[in-house]
């Protein structure tokens, strides 16, 4: 079941997700006002920028790869240029970005809980892709992968 569920249609499957995000953050700002973090300026402007990031790094992975909102099976060129010459999953990375900015202008750690979890399907998500993507393009896309060592964050994931 979870694998169907991490290669769903992205944009199907990022409808579902944001919309559990704001639910959650709306719904543990209401009912949870105890689990509050400190320093509400500092993760207002943090969640801000942290939000301004990932979305403008998702949307360059999309500038780059025009198939990122498609599932993988219909994908049907590797694409290395842009951003992807640097990570191998920029979308994903930016969403996780973005996520956890929304998280910390919730102000509540409810939020920052869902966003752990949605970063962590995508991950899994990320290495059930490439998976796919070997046994798709064989020799090609573990070139790409020797290439580019990075999943997400140069020199570190």
């Amino acid at each position: 079941m979870i694998d169907r569920y991490l290669l769903m249609k992205p944009s199907i499957r990022g409808i579902f997700e944001w919309g559990v995000f704001i639910l959650g953050g709306y719904l543990a700002d209401f009912y949870f006002h105890i689990l509050f973090l400190p320093f509400k300026i500092f993760f207002t402007v943090f969640g801000i920028t942290l939000f301004i990031c990932g979305m403008l790094i998702h949307w360059l992975s999309h500038k780059e790869h025009k198939q990122a909102h498609m599932k993988v099976e219909h994908i049907e060129k590797i694409v290395t240029g842009g951003i992807y010459s640097k990570i191998r999953h920029p979308g994903y990375l930016g969403l996780i970005l973005a996520y956890f900015g929304l998280s910390f202008l919730f102000i509540n750690m409810i939020p920052v809980v869902i966003a752990i979890v949605l970063s962590t399907l995508y991950i899994v998500t990320a290495l059930k892709e490439e998976e796919y993507l070997i046994n798709k393009f064989g020799k090609d896309y573990e070139e790409y992968m020797r290439r580019v060592r990075w999943r997400f964050i140069p020199k570190i994931f």
